[in-house]
């Protein structure tokens, strides 16, 4: 028997997984690989399972919980810097650790459940921000071509909610992404009326709000 899914959802669901692995170190993706590889499909990636109802009769085949932190911020010029950030970070830390840095463009994002890995997916979004709004690049694995490849935003197919990802399930595994965010001392105009009169702040483009406390 393997590992329990119902250890990794916040449901608490889910039987045994064939083979279950954690993969926490950037360098070992390509262990990851061999391991999961020879199946004939592409194994599931799981990120904090908050959004995942796993059978009680378990998984057949591979899973791979992905659970690489870190984010980095590198200088673009003026006000603009790109923060890196790996798959298995939790989105809400995320948002803090840009808060925390004065940076915006993704403050809106914070409570939202999950890993930044699986926010390209469903393109995540609240109060008028989306994550297509700032993303640069992806950083994934092609299980198609068996290669890391490099991602540019325009490649990703984003709609609302949609992505190249959603609709082709099981080909990308995301590994990490950029995020081009502002410098400022205050947050993204508020989009939503309700939001803004909830907040006491100007509503619409144009109009920098004070920036939201830490999720």
């Amino acid at each position: 028997m393997g590992e329990l899914l119902a250890d990794h959802t916040t449901l608490r669901l889910g039987g045994p997984a064939h083979r279950l692995f954690t993969h926490t170190d950037p360098a070992a993706w390509p262990d990851v690989v061999r391991s999961a590889s020879g199946e004939g499909t592409a194994p599931f990636v799981l990120g904090g399972g908050s959004n995942t109802l796993a059978d009680d009769a378990g998984y057949p085949g591979t899973v791979i919980r992905m659970a690489t932190r870190g984010a980095t911020v590198r200088p673009l010029g003026g006000d603009l810097v790109e923060v890196v950030v790996q798959a298995g970070e939790p989105l809400s830390a995320l948002v803090a650790f840009a808060v925390d840095q004065g940076l915006s463009g993704i403050e809106y994002l914070g409570g939202i459940p999950g890993t930044t890995g699986a926010a390209p997916v469903q393109n995540t979004g609240a109060y008028g921000q989306q994550i297509s709004d700032t993303l640069t690049h992806v950083i994934a694995f092609d299980w198609r071509l068996e290669r890391i490849v490099e991602l540019r935003a325009a490649d990703c197919g984003f709609g609302y909610r949609a992505s190249t990802f959603k609709s082709q399930p099981g080909r990308w595994t995301i590994l990490a992404l950029g995020l081009r965010l502002l410098r400022s001392a205050s947050a993204a105009p508020v989009a939503y009326r309700h939001l803004a009169d909830a907040m006491g702040a100007p509503w619409g483009p144009g109009h920098r709000s004070p920036r939201p406390p830490r999720p």
